[in-house]
């Protein structure tokens, strides 16, 4: 009796580890091109960061407390940036501005905001349509649009 019990215990844990694991796409290396250029412009380190309370944040945002930090090398006296996934629920769609909802709920288009930049995780090779803009083909599938510079393509390391 006690055997399939621990081997159901070590299922169920590896389980769990294994989709912990897989919900973090963010977490890694990544050289920044200017849109598609072979130029590294700088190298972003995204980590998985402790989950907020919701007490620390407005409640708007108290739907989905999971973090990250996004340290950039170029950059790196400024410190890191905090960032968080983009809403998508009755009350708040951030996928809504770009057209991209139903591409988020088919699990094709996913994005992180840092408040004057935001990155997309989205198929490779796909092409991204943006709202009045014309579209541009991401050859790594992770592109990200910050104020001062524009539209980057990211390649993971």
């Amino acid at each position: 009796m006690r055997i399939p019990l621990l081997f159901l215990l070590i299922l169920i844990s590896t389980s769990a580890f294994s989709q912990q694991k897989e919900s973090d796409i963010w977490s890694g290396s990544y050289s920044v091109h200017p849109n598609n250029d072979a130029v590294v412009q700088d190298t972003l380190v995204i980590s998985r960061s402790k989950d907020l309370k919701p007490e620390d944040v407005p409640s708007k945002l108290e739907a989905d407390l999971a973090r990250w930090t996004v340290e950039s090398k170029r950059d790196s006296k400024k410190g890191d940036i905090l960032v968080r996934r983009f809403l998508q629920n009755d009350e708040d769609d951030e996928y809504k501005e770009f057209g991209w909802t139903a591409l988020h709920k088919a699990g094709k288009m996913n994005c992180i905001d840092g408040g004057h930049f935001f990155i997309c995780n989205t198929d490779p090779n796909s092409t991204v349509e943006l709202k009045g803009d014309k579209p541009f083909k991401t050859e790594s599938g992770i592109f990200g649009i910050w104020l001062h510079y524009g539209l980057v393509t990211l390649k993971k390391l």
